[in-house]
């Protein structure tokens, strides 16, 4: 029998280790015949799929008007609105930090106008009947769906669909009538990304917390379409073959043998643009000899965020070695991630003695090995400009949970990080209950085995799936 073409969009450097890295694509393999739409041009990452038999197609990119970008904008704030989430006035205040007095008043009088339009009756269906007509009209949206048509997807494997270039293929596919899974890629994509236009008939979730966001934010979605499974990224880190020996890790990323190592975790620019000033007080205090055992700070930045934001302190730093997590396509988030950048990533958790991040899902994968976390959370600064929101990023939603599980020593004032590094470094039991308490209530499990629960979700809705589009009710 001819097993059913199973259509996966891969937008991002981080569905390349969700999908390919785990295993799950070969699990995929025994139920479906993939078919993979690649968002980037890369010759050895697409030739590693069709050697391995999978049919690989480019995601095209969406082009789009100011008419179009306009209206998707006026939809996020509708959207947002339905959100209903504490998030939003963090980041309006975040947004503000940066904008004049008068830009500010603009902008609150625009999104005032957009929910007042969007809150009369009809204002919500009239707003997005006009973005479907710009979707056909002002951007290639029609010749996305000519691909997708072209491509006969029996049913759709969705990990991003949040993002524009997978979102319009995702529409292309309902228009033929492919059901569509959509493992929901990160916990906070559902609170900090935009709107999502396709409602997808089976949801795949790290925790309980994801799976009232989305009831929430979609009222159209029903409970039982709804699964929890986990975060399978994490997978890695319960496998100890991932693990490097601490010689090997030191000698690889070129770290000296009797120094204890604190893992510097660098965040996206956007979230906290003054975050070098942590690097630098850290590695001044050891220069000064506040922080005792003579540590070494091991600094990766984000996976996309731009290395020249750091370089002032980095040219400066006297006890700092960097290492960049994978360097090909890294800023645009087009990367080949291998097996051999999972277990860096997993040797520097392991192996380091207290992991320092600003608000980061690194907390996560820190607390899976049970290593102390340090959270910086101010601006010290002259004018203190981003001291407030600093702190508010430890409060959004998704962030919350982390936050309340009393695994992140919050330091707030640079006093308070060099003592959260020492008690770190002198008692790394502290804290242990809340980082377990951590891992339990974001990945719901702690067995290693998520990918397990995907793959066998999968395969529950692509033999529940028919080529019109007719899903089984009952739950995965």
């Amino acid at each position: 029998m001819t097993k059913p073409r199973l259509l996966i969009p891969m937008s991002i450097q981080f569905s390349v280790r969700y999908i390919l890295r785990t295993g799950l694509m070969k699990r995929i393999r025994e139920v479906a015949e993939p078919v993979v739409l690649l968002g980037w041009n890369d010759v050895e990452l697409a030739r590693e799929l069709e050697e391995s038999g999978i049919e690989v197609h480019p995601l095209q990119e969406v082009k789009f008007s100011t008419d179009y970008e306009r209206i998707r904008s006026w939809i996020n704030i509708w959207y947002k609105r339905r959100l209903n989430t504490p998030s939003e006035a963090i980041w309006e205040r975040r947004a503000d930090v940066t904008r004049s007095f008068s830009a500010r008043v603009r902008r609150r009088l625009r999104n005032r106008a957009v929910r007042l339009i969007t809150g009369l009756s009809g204002g919500e269906a009239e707003l997005r009947r006009k973005e479907g007509r710009l979707l056909r009209t002002e951007t290639n949206a029609p010749a996305i769906w000519k691909q997708i048509e072209s491509l006969k997807p029996d049913a759709v494997f969705s990990l991003t669909p949040s993002l524009l270039n997978e979102e319009v293929a995702l529409r292309g596919c309902v228009q033929q009538r492919a059901p569509i899974c959509a493992s929901i890629l990160s916990f906070d994509n559902i609170t900090t990304r935009g709107w999502m236009s396709v409602t997808c008939d089976r949801y795949l979730v790290w925790n309980r917390f994801n799976r009232a966001e989305l009831l929430r934010a979609y009222p159209e979605i029903a409970a039982q379409q709804i699964h929890i499974v986990g975060a399978p990224q994490f997978d890695f880190y319960w496998d100890p073959s991932y693990l490097w020996t601490e010689q090997a890790w030191r000698e690889q990323l070129g770290l000296p043998a009797e120094r204890p190592v604190i893992l510097f975790g660098g965040g996206y620019f956007a979230c906290a643009p003054h975050e070098p000033i942590f690097l630098q007080q850290l590695d001044e205090a050891i220069e000064r000899k506040e922080i005792l055992q003579n540590p070494i700070i091991l600094f990766r930045n984000h996976p996309v965020d731009p290395i020249e934001r750091w370089q002032s302190v980095l040219s400066r730093a006297k006890h700092v070695v960097y290492d960049d997590p994978w360097p090909k396509g890294r800023i645009t988030g087009h990367a080949n991630v291998r097996n051999g950048d999972i277990q860096k990533l997993a040797s520097c958790l392991y192996h380091s003695k207290v992991h320092v991040n600003v608000a980061s899902t690194m907390a996560i994968d820190g607390s899976i090995f049970d290593r102390p976390q340090v959270g910086p959370a101010y601006d010290d600064r002259p004018g203190r400009a981003y001291d407030r929101t600093a702190r508010d990023l430890y409060f959004q939603e998704h962030y919350l949970p982390i936050t309340q599980s009393g695994g992140v020593d919050i330091a707030y004032n640079r006093e308070e990080l060099i003592r959260a590094i020492r008690s770190a470094l002198e008692d790394p039991g502290r804290m242990g209950a809340g980082r377990k308490r951590m891992v339990r209530e974001l990945c719901t499990f702690d067995d290693g085995c998520a990918t397990e629960r995907v793959a066998d979700a999968l395969e529950t809705f692509v033999s529940n799936s028919v080529r019109h589009g007719e899903v089984a009710t009952q739950p995965v």
